[in-house]
Formats: structure tokens, sequence, C-alpha cells
């Protein structure tokens, strides 16, 4: 396999001026990305105290699954208090897009890359955000069908999607299985699909909530690389929380300053604001099987949707303290839990969650928790021989590809093959006609009516030039049949949806054809972590 790399950060853009640390974003992390002594400097951080409980909490956590000798063995790592590097994400759908899986190989590369350089265990963690309740987010994918050259969509259809967090979501079983027919109906048959589907199959019948799901077929790709898993919203977890749950509702005020004008700060030098939020408590709390946001006013807690349920603080902290469970956090509060719990070298997210620490910078502060490396996801598509094919037959630019698409080259292709002594008789007609029209209004004088009828005319004769010139060009397209095929499969493979590859395709896609190893990091050589865009030649 090879890999190429790419350059698709914009000049200027947020995650340009980032990891080339520009001093007036740098202004709102702690540490500079990518530089070996940043992550020196890091490692020398006093461990918090917790990891022998939280290493308990993850063995129990992953104890229904069959765990490898180095998953074991970074169990221990981190009880003993070694630096962990840590990211996370919804439970898709069957996984849900590529970039998820592209997250967890980040974190195996880093950790394994700083384990050398460190000359001590770094410990892979992969944070499942078990307590989102998004579920249109996570209840479908996408399929490239080969045959109709399509991307096809794949949904868990139910007429009650729940409102609690997806790790409480009782999913109907026979509707995953109908989902995984309709993949497999696009994606079709191969030498991987006995294996990958009995994979998920197994991980459907095995599961007792959505997230559970995600948590058996990550664990079986990855398990050899000694990743570990934990759900947000595992119960036991939120039992270690309780004293941070607890200072976030005695300090909410302050907290919510804190946000609020780093927030402000922040888009002064960004020009956006990410996190998008009405809470003012930056908690959820379970009531009447929904997740509701916590909010606050004039001396009473209240709830999102159920507003006519109200806490005093003192009934809340009983409350946290007799049911921690019922308690999560919000994307305000997400990132200071994290690292409540875990002693981070580093914190790996895409471009978005990047801004989100930027502007929770303050509350790390307020709170006296300091912020981690934060360090960009590595990005990476997948270029198969069939689009490598069509790449080299019709002389493209996959840097163009992967950022733009085909339209301009398809356009291209098709003019070259028109007539160009047709074309220009067509644009000389409207040259003409233009013409024709200006010196009509010039002479017509300034009654309204007649202008009317002249530019309405003008406008029917533009148009219906235009829709020869179309016809035409679409004539020439349906002669080339077989060539639109391909710029198609080069579009829907590499440039799907307008966007790229690793935001729409599912990992299940890519492991039906080239099996279950397609996804170790030891499959790329040589895959160091790199900011650029990563294009692996299958």
């Amino acid at each position: 396999m090879d890999c190429m790399k790419t350059v698709i950060d914009q000049q200027n853009s947020f995650i340009d001026r980032f990891t080339n640390q520009s001093d007036e974003i740098l202004n709102f992390y702690e540490y500079k990305p990518g530089q070996q002594s940043e992550f020196e400097r890091r490692s020398k951080l006093k461990s918090n105290g917790r990891e022998k409980e939280l290493s308990e909490v993850i063995h129990s956590y992953m104890a229904d699954l069959n765990l490898s000798d180095k998953q074991l063995k970074n169990i221990e790592s981190l009880r003993d208090g070694h630096k962990v590097i840590i990211g996370g994400q919804q439970a898709g759908l069957f996984t849900g897009p590529l970039y998820t899986f592209h997250k967890i190989i980040s974190i195996i590369i880093l950790a394994n890359e700083q384990s050398e350089k460190l000359n001590t265990p770094v410990v892979p963690v992969f944070w499942i955000a078990g307590e989102d309740h998004d579920f249109d987010e996570v209840n479908h994918t996408y399929a490239y069908d080969r045959i109709s050259r399509q991307l096809n969509k794949v949904k868990y259809n139910t007429l009650e999607p729940p409102e609690k967090s997806v790790s409480q979501y009782d999913f109907d079983k026979e509707l995953v299985m109908d989902a995984l027919s309709n993949m497999y109906r696009s994606i079709g048959e191969t030498e991987h699909s006995k294996d990958i589907k009995n994979m998920v199959i197994e991980a459907i019948e095995s599961s007792e909530s959505w997230s559970d799901m995600f948590k058996v077929i990550t664990n079986e790709v990855f398990k050899e690389h000694g990743l570990l898993l934990i759900d947000a919203n595992y119960s036991k977890l939120r039992e270690i929380e309780i004293p941070l749950f607890k200072e976030i509702i005695e300090n909410r005020e302050k907290i919510d300053d804190a946000f609020r004008n780093t927030q402000d700060q922040f888009s002064e030098v960004i020009k956006k604001r990410m996190i998008l939020t009405d809470s003012n408590v930056h908690l959820f709390f379970d009531y009447n099987d929904k997740r509701q946001l916590l909010m606050y006013e004039e001396g009473q807690f209240y709830l999102s949707k159920d507003n006519d349920v109200t806490f005093s603080k003192d009934e809340l902290i009983n409350m946290l303290e007799r049911h921690p469970e019922r308690f999560s956090n919000n994307v305000v509060t997400r990132p200071l839990m994290e690292e409540y719990l875990f002693n981070t070298l580093s914190f790996i997210g895409g471009p978005s969650e990047i801004i989100y620490w930027g502007e929770l910078k303050g509350i790390f502060d307020e709170l006296n928790i300091e912020m981690p490396i934060v360090t960009p996801r590595m990005r990476i598509s997948y270029l198969t021989q069939e689009s490598k094919k069509c790449i080299d037959t019709y002389n493209l630019d996959l840097d163009s590809v992967l950022l733009n698409g085909v339209k301009k080259d398809k356009d291209k292709f098709i003019r070259e093959k028109a007539s160009d002594e047709v074309l220009r008789e067509i644009d000389l007609i409207k040259e003409v006609q233009t013409s024709f029209h200006q010196k009509l209004i010039s002479e017509i004088g300034e009654n309204y009516q007649n202008r009317k009828l002249i530019e309405k005319n003008n406008q029917i004769h533009q148009h219906q030039y235009q829709y020869l010139i179309d016809r035409y060009l679409l004539n020439i397209e349906r002669e080339n049949e077989i060539s639109m095929r391909h710029f198609e499969t080069v579009e829907n493979t590499l440039h799907p949806h307008q966007g790229l590859q690793e935001r729409v395709w599912n990992p299940i896609q890519l492991m039906n054809q080239f099996g279950i190893t397609m996804f170790s990091p030891s499959t790329y050589p040589p895959l160091c972590y790199t900011f650029e865009h990563i294009t692996v030649e299958l």
C-alpha cells in the first residue's frame, strides 16, 4: 500500500493557523500542537490519583469482551498512572462514518510514537459518547453500490426514536438486521463478507444497548493494538465523577461566565462560535425517560423539557449523591470530565472539537484543571484500484479531486468531445442577439411596456440558445456513457456528497472489500503521525 499526502486546509483556515502555531490562536490552549518538547513537558505532570479506581472501572466495562494481552497490559499501565492518548465519538450505526475509525487510528499511532519517544507506556483510550441523545446523528450510514455507482442511505428505521442517552436505548435487533441487509444489498458479497457480516451479527445479538454494538465491533477490529474503551454513560464511571459534578453545580455561575467570556474573546479571533447552548448549568439530568438540560433561574434549578420540575441546590446535590447515573455532561463540561478522570498526554479531535476546546480555556483555568495537548486527528482517504484507473485514464489531479470533486474535469471532457464549430456558432448567435437587444433598447425610448417587451424577448432568445448548448452537451454526455460512469465512480468514492470520503463512507464497506485488517495501523507503511491529509492506495 502506498500513502500520498495532500494539504487540504485552506491558507488561514482555523486548522492551518492552529497547526502552524498562530500565537493569537494558541493563546486559548495550554500547549503547542505537534512539538515533542510539549509532550515531554506534559508527561511530567503529576498523576491525579484516580487511576486505580478508573482502571478497575474500565476493566469492568470491557469484561464482557475478548481482551487481548496488550489490552490487559494497558489496563495495568493505566492503573500505574501512565498517561493516555484519548479521543471520542458518538456510537454510529455500524460504527458510523470512517472518521471515527480514523480517530482511533490516530490515537493508537500517537500513543505508540510517544511510548517510544518518552520511553514509557502511553495508553490509547477511546471515549464512547454514549450519553448523547441526538439519535438522528447516529441512526444511519451510507453504502456505495459499485454497480449503480450511487451512495445509498442505510437507516435504522423506528417510529419511536429515543429521547434518552443512546447507551440506554434498547434497540430493536430485527430492525438493525434489516439495516445490515440493506447495506449488503449495496456493497455486495466478497471473499471477506462472511467474516465481516458474522462479526456485525454477533455484535447485534450480544448487545443490549446501541453503544454496546459499537463497543463490540470496535474492540474486534482494534483489540490487538491495545485500545481501551469506556462508555461515558457507564454507571460505575458516574460514581467516580460525583466530586466534579458537585463542583460544577456549586460553581455553575463562575463556570458559565468563564465559558461565555472565553467564547467571546475566541470568536473575535476565529470569527465564529462553535458551541451553541442556552444552558447555564451545562449538565444533563435524566427525568421521565428523557435526557434534559439543567437550567438555573431565580434560585432554582429546573429541567429544559419538564420545566415545572425544580430543585434547590441542596436537593440536586442530594440527588447526585444517591443517583449519579442520572447526571451527564454537555459539550461544555465533557472535556473537563475527561481531564478529571484521565491522566491525559494528548486529546485527539476533529477540527470542530479543537475549536470547542479553545472556547473552554477559561473554564479549565477557573477549575484549576490543566488543558492537555490538543492534537488534530489524522485525515485519511482510500484510493481503490478502480478509482485510480479512472484517475489515470483521464489524467485527473488527485488533490483536486479530493478537494473539489470531478465536475470541472467532467465538463472539460464533454466540451472537448463537442464540435468547436457548433459551440462557436451558437455563441456567435448569442452575441448577435445581445447586440440586437442593446440596439433596440437604445432606439425604443422610455416607453415602459415596449422596454419590458424587448427585455422579455431577449430573455426568451437567450434561454433558447443556452438550452440548445445544454442539450447538445447532454447528448455528447450520453454518447460517452462509459466515461461518465468513470467520472461518477471517482466522485462518489473520493468526493461523496461534495466532501471528504471519511465523512460519508462506512468502515464496513472497506472491510467487506479488503478484510478486517484493513484498519490495522500497521497496514499502512510508513504512517507516521501527520497533520496533512493521507490518501492510501489500496
